[in-house]
């Protein structure tokens, strides 16, 4: 089963492949479906937003970025490389700290690795105000059923982190999650 990302997401994907299942296990019948909410649902949910307090919202969070976080420059006239990725396991006590680091602070994972991730990038970069991106579901939790919805819902979002050296890591952490949550009813902005 194979689809371009512009259909379906992720989680959508998982959920055609159940019902798929389920409709062979049932021999096509659809009496055993789940009804699901329609994504034309999503689509007057979105258009129903406040776009001015959308716009406002990540124009204040982005206020006085002077503009990306560059690792490297690029190189005019040079070929370009072939991408390369790196895998690093991370070792089950280090997983268990980290998750245990978050429940400390009260903050999710994510939010701790987005820290961190930005402190590498800081200490890379010698910037202060790094900015790098994370994908989210954008199924909004306001909307009754979008959990079962059959589409495209994630979106990509930037991620600011102002490193601060009088900060702990601790209240940078703490306010770096402060700082997304504000943000949380704006995660459907393309």
């Amino acid at each position: 089963f194979t689809h371009h990302h512009l259909l379906l997401d992720g989680w959508s994907t998982a959920r055609v492949v159940q019902e798929l299942f389920a409709l062979y296990a049932a021999d096509g019948a659809t009496g055993g479906l789940p009804e699901v909410r329609p994504y034309r649902d999503y689509l007057s949910w979105a258009a129903a937003q406040d776009t001015d307090a959308d716009e406002r919202a990540w124009r204040e969070a982005l206020a006085g970025l002077d503009g990306p976080t560059v690792i490297a420059p690029a190189l005019d006239g040079q070929p370009q490389a072939e991408p390369a990725s790196q895998e690093v396991e991370l070792a089950p006590d280090r997983a268990a700290a980290l998750v245990a680091a978050a429940r400390k602070l009260d903050v999710t994972v994510p939010v701790v690795v987005q820290t961190l991730w930005s402190l590498v990038l800081a200490d890379l970069t010698g910037r202060q105000d790094i900015v790098s991106g994370t994908t989210v579901s954008g199924r909004p939790a306001e909307l009754a059923g979008a959990a079962s919805m059959v589409g495209l819902f994630i979106n990509t979002l930037p991620v600011r982190v102002r490193v601060r050296h009088e900060e702990t890591l601790a209240e940078l952490v703490r306010r770096t999650a402060d700082e997304q949550a504000a943000l949380l009813a704006h995660h459907h902005v393309a």
